[in-house]
């Protein structure tokens, strides 16, 4: 029998390949994407890469701007918002994320793991004070943002030991003392690696099998009033994820259970 390179090579789709390879591509991107630049990218002919890009464009996953530049749009992001779980989370989650803006006077959002990176996908501003926000679609590598640690501290370990092994070396060791640390006390606490002045907040929301789903999270932009600030948010958003754990529990549980 063949190898198992010759087995997935068998088995895969090239159109399809070629078009998650634009995706991707685009994904990354920072700015627009001719169709030669793409082609050149993906070190394939603009004949290839032609037919997909239409296709991709037609179905309302790419738009092309001025210039002929090819962009990803949020299609991909919206469908992933329909997924049943995702849908019903959200809407739990938003009544729960107004109140906590308005008590905090801060912003507030909730992130979920998509492959080895947090994606924002909800936000609350609270207008009535000057905040720091967090764009839905913005993304950060999961060691790297305070949700992202949240979830790998309460993953199994089999799970997290699998995660944490595409994280250097030399990094592991801390970065394992410090999930142990967020484990314990239920959330993480930490400055923003983006944005000076700005403190991450984070909890986790968890699935039926207490496995973390989403995250919601404040990026406290704190005032005079220091240490007692933060505790005063630390206490809020702690109740807000309990309020939204125990309505996503009262919504799994079985009618008439």
């Amino acid at each position: 029998m063949g190898g198992d390179g010759k087995a997935g090579r068998s088995y895969s789709v090239p159109a399809l390949d070629k078009a998650l390879d634009i995706v991707e591509l685009l994904a990354r991107a920072p700015d627009p994407l001719t169709l030669s630049g793409i082609a050149g990218a993906l070190q394939r002919s603009t004949g290839e890469i032609f037919r997909v890009l239409r296709t991709l464009e037609a179905r309302g996953y790419l738009a092309r701007e001025a210039g002929d530049g090819y962009v990803l749009t949020n299609r991909l992001f919206e469908q992933g918002l329909r997924r049943p779980a995702t849908a019903s989370l959200l809407e739990i989650a938003y009544p729960e994320m107004r109140r906590l803006a308005e008590e905090i006077r801060q912003s507030c959002h909730v992130s979920v793991p998509s492959g080895g990176r947090m994606v924002t996908v909800a936000r609350v501003e609270n207008r009535g004070a000057p905040t720091f926000t967090v764009p839905i679609g913005f993304s950060m590598p999961v060691d790297e943002s305070a949700s992202g640690r949240v979830y790998l501290a309460f993953l199994q370990d089999d799970e997290r030991d699998r995660r944490l092994a595409g994280v250097p070396a030399r990094r592991r060791a801390t970065l394992r003392a410090r999930l142990a640390g967020i484990r314990e006390r239920g959330f993480e606490v930490a400055p923003s690696p983006g944005a000076a002045g700005i403190t991450d907040l984070s909890f986790p929301l968890f699935e039926a099998d207490a496995r973390p789903a989403a995250f919601l999270a404040v990026p406290a932009a704190l005032r005079a009033t220091g240490g007692r600030e933060l505790e005063a948010i630390v206490s809020a958003l702690r109740r807000a994820a309990e309020r939204i754990d125990q309505r996503m529990a009262r919504l799994r549980r079985p009618a008439g259970g």
